[in-house]
């Protein structure tokens, strides 16, 4: 028998055995690669990892550009949770929880005096559109350094000023059953800190 008839006689093909195992590494590595793909617990993480850079992009471009920045949080529980940026010229002063319940009181001209003068937000798509939160997060309360209570409806803001400093704030997030995580916003370095589980001020001070 010539080198040629070994040749011929040693590649008849794989047999089924070597198909069947063949078949099953490549199963095995499509489910590990479809598991991270697909995994809602990492889709979750990003978002909230996405959120925290957010606040540090923030930080940077107010001063940069010399403009007080604000990230917007709308919690409505019929259109969604979302959030997106907003701008304003210069140092906008931002008025305290007490100024802005006397400011309700007003007429809609008597507002319009009092706000005469401010520099008035708009959307900012320069550092990215507006975003609603997926695969079963919430946002579930923005506490705000200074104020008495958190914000759980409604439109929430955390400023970003010129200076480089930003509000002191705790952003929760969560899906209302097993997961929560809480952003943590430090007012002098901008530091954005994700933390397990939805923690208060009181909790952060406490463990201290």
């Amino acid at each position: 028998m010539t080198c040629y008839d070994n040749f011929v006689g040693n590649s008849r093909g794989f047999t089924l055995i070597e198909i069947m195992v063949v078949m099953l590494i490549i199963a095995g590595v499509l489910a590990m690669g479809g598991t991270r793909i697909f995994n809602p617990n990492e889709n979750r993480r990003s978002q909230v990892r996405k959120i925290a850079v957010q606040t540090r992009e923030l930080r940077t471009a107010a001063r940069l550009q010399n403009a007080t920045f604000r990230l917007v949080f709308e919690m409505n529980e019929e259109t969604g949770h979302r959030y997106w940026v907003e701008s304003a010229s210069g140092h906008t002063l931002q008025l305290s929880e007490d100024q802005e319940k006397e400011l309700e009181k007003l007429t809609e001209i008597q507002r319009e005096g009092v706000n005469k003068g401010r520099s008035n937000f708009t959307k900012d798509m320069k550092l990215g559109k507006e975003v609603e939160l997926n695969g079963g997060l919430f946002f579930e309360g923005i506490e705000i350094s200074g104020r008495s209570k958190p914000i759980g409806s409604g439109l929430a803001y955390v400023h970003f000023f010129p200076q480089g400093l930003s509000e002191e704030a705790l952003i929760k997030i969560g899906d209302r059953k097993n997961q929560h995580w809480t952003i943590s916003i430090h007012p002098l370095t901008g530091t954005a800190e994700i933390l397990n589980g939805s923690l208060s001020f009181a909790d952060l001070r406490g463990a201290r």
